[in-house]
């Protein structure tokens, strides 16, 4: 496995990684919610980082590397769940560039199940930026309610 081979194997572990850790932020962040809602269409998201995670691994077996070391199983969590709603969706636009980029990075070593993947997960991961962004816009208005609620009693 030449130099610029090893790189493209670098780029889709270190996306695996960034997968795992998202998709343990995703179930923690579910964990948080009232909401039955929000709670299933979190962990839906985390199902589709771990799928990510999946497809990544097995292209990097196909290129014959792995296993890969395991992240911490403890991803701490910012107490404030509209701010780890929008860094986790800021995340997953970040992650969508990098795929981007690594897709690219295939097409030129001639590897188009590793392209395949990267754009699948791209694509995936700007829907997943879209509805955590919307999710924290959405809490976002419902603590501004709420807030207007307590405040309107005691303005009578």
């Amino acid at each position: 496995m030449g130099a610029r081979h090893t790189r493209l194997a670098a780029a889709l572990a270190a996306a695996w990684e960034a997968e795992v850790v998202s998709a343990r932020r995703m179930t923690g962040l579910a964990e948080r919610m009232n909401d039955a809602r929000v709670r299933a269409r979190l962990m839906v998201l985390a199902a589709f980082c771990r799928a990510h995670a999946s497809r990544l691994l097995a292209r990097l077996a196909a290129l014959g590397r792995g296993p890969l070391p395991v992240p911490p199983e403890e991803i701490d969590l910012d107490p404030d769940t509209v701010l780890e709603l929008r860094r986790e969706g800021a995340f997953a636009r970040a992650s969508a560039a990098r795929y981007e980029t690594t897709a690219e990075m295939a097409r030129q070593h001639a590897d188009l199940s590793s392209a395949w993947v990267c754009e699948l997960n791209r694509t995936e991961e700007q829907d997943r930026a879209r509805e955590l962004l919307a999710l924290a816009e959405g809490a976002m208005a419902a603590v501004r309610r709420e807030s207007q609620a307590v405040a309107a009693p005691a303005d009578s």
